[in-house]
């Protein structure tokens, strides 16, 4: 999913039901004995239409059966922050790792660097109660 998501990337994941699923969320699903978290490109009757950001060809439809939940939000380097589409940058990267596995792997060499320019805005400090 490069490079909406880096390696080390912790991704709270919610249940959720097709109706609650939005074109551009990253969704939670499991077929043939894995996991993956690709983005929701569309909806077909009762499938869901999902693509990896580093792919060049959709997944095969993910049935009701398969969906697990959605991504709610990703922290990344201690600092949690909501999954957003791909900026120019990121398509641009995304192109590039779709077209070339030398680009993927230089990407990933420089995973430090990438990583600080395509951050997503941080969440807003979450209030808490101090209610027992």
């Amino acid at each position: 999913m490069l490079p909406s998501l880096w390696p080390g990337d912790l991704l709270l994941i919610r249940s959720a039901q097709f109706a609650e699923v939005s074109r551009g969320d990253l969704v939670f699903f499991f077929r043939d004995n894995r996991f993956f978290v690709h983005r929701a490109v569309g909806v077909s009757g009762d499938r869901l239409l999902t693509q990896g950001d580093g792919l060049a060809t959709p997944d095969l439809p993910v049935g009701r059966g398969e969906l697990l939940g959605r991504v709610v939000s990703i922290s990344r380097d201690g600092v949690m922050r909501q999954p957003s589409p791909l900026g120019v940058a990121g398509r641009l990267i995304a192109f590039g790792v779709r077209g070339s596995t030398t680009f993927c792997s230089i990407l990933l060499r420089l995973q430090p660097i990438c990583r600080r320019f395509l951050r997503p805005p941080a969440l807003a400090a979450m209030p808490h109660s101090e209610e027992a």
